[in-house]
């Protein structure tokens, strides 16, 4: 487990955190940060997938604005800097900084067997990842606004999976019908919902953490990632 600096389209340069499995050919994992940075909770996602059987690349996001932030959800003040920082983001670039990181990680292991997987935030950066990036397939941890997004999306996007919290007040109950019928009308797509769990129940250590729902979740995730890049 290591920092390492990647390059951005632009040309400037940004950290990210690299987790190898014990294959170095084992595929390629883009792990995409929720909106705390590159902090504890995502270095342990991070570690974890690495387990599993995947590379695992986790680039920071908010570089651009104050890079090596790690910021915790449970501080008052550190919820809103995060929630304030991902709302001053050019969702464009972001997703241009990820494609360079799906890059390197391919330049790193030598093909382009890569998923993307992405947690609150994250789990809206890697549908643009599907739609806009030569991923294999993409993983969406709680996602937010994307009653708008998967259905505006073209037909060659990636596969994608989606995992919803049926608590999840960033999510309400319109706007989590409106994915499930858009995920019902794209083929290879799947969406499953998680009765009684609130956003973040997959977050290490997090307050609304839930270990049946993270575990069955991971299952799915990672049958789902094998199916693509195996």
């Amino acid at each position: 487990m290591s920092q390492v600096t990647l390059t951005s389209k632009d040309g400037q340069s940004f950290g990210a955190y690299f987790a190898e499995a014990a294959n170095k050919d084992a595929p390629g994992l883009v792990l995409i940060q929720e909106i705390f940075g590159v902090n504890a909770s995502m270095r342990a996602a991070a570690d974890r997938w690495a387990s599993l059987g995947y590379n695992v690349i986790c680039p920071d996001l908010f570089w651009r604005k104050e890079a090596g932030l790690d910021l915790n959800p449970n501080n008052e003040e550190e919820f809103k800097k995060g929630m304030s920082l991902m709302q001053s983001m050019d969702e464009d670039q972001v997703v241009s900084d990820l494609e360079a990181a799906r890059q390197w990680l391919a330049d790193k292991i030598g093909h382009q067997k890569i998923a993307a997987l992405g947690y609150c935030w994250g789990g809206r950066l890697v549908v643009r990842m599907a739609a806009d990036t030569p991923i294999s397939c993409a993983v969406s941890y709680y996602g937010v606004a994307l009653e708008h997004l998967v259905p505006s999306l073209s037909a060659s996007a990636a596969p994608a999976l989606l995992h919803i919290a049926e608590l999840d007040s960033f999510v309400p109950e319109e706007a989590r019908n409106t994915i499930l019928d858009a995920v019902k009308a794209r083929s290879g797509w799947e969406a499953h919902l998680y009765p009684n769990c609130d956003h973040a129940f997959a977050r290490p250590n997090g307050a609304h953490r839930n270990e049946d729902a993270a575990k069955l979740a991971e299952e799915r995730s990672h049958a789902f990632m094998q199916k693509h890049v195996s």
